[in-house]
């Protein structure tokens, strides 16, 4: 599992810090309900949700999401439209790291 680094605080809004927060509680929800909490690929992928907000995007972010069953496409979708965003910003500005306080 490789990863990109990228500055977040370089990158995201605060409706982008809103939206991946967002995104977490949606696939914690689902898989509270379906007793995989933290287990699995579904754990995996919130692990590496957390992850952007270090500045991390991990190159199987989306086929972790895709291969989750329980995973509505909607849900997909979000989380492809910030790994999109971040991947044009790597492209363009290259790797950078985001600075911990």
């Amino acid at each position: 599992m490789a990863h990109y680094r990228f500055n977040r605080h370089q990158l995201f809004t605060q409706e982008d810090t809103s939206e991946v927060m967002a995104i977490i509680k949606d696939v914690d929800t689902i898989a509270f309900f379906n007793d995989s909490y933290m287990e699995g690929p579904i754990g995996e992928l919130t692990n590496m949700l957390y992850g952007l907000f270090d500045g991390y995007l991990y190159d199987n972010i989306l086929t972790t999401a895709a291969g989750i069953i329980d995973l509505p496409m909607d849900l997909i979708r979000r989380i492809e439209a910030k790994v999109d965003m971040i991947t044009l910003h790597i492209l363009a500005q290259g790797e950078s790291e985001t600075n911990v306080y």
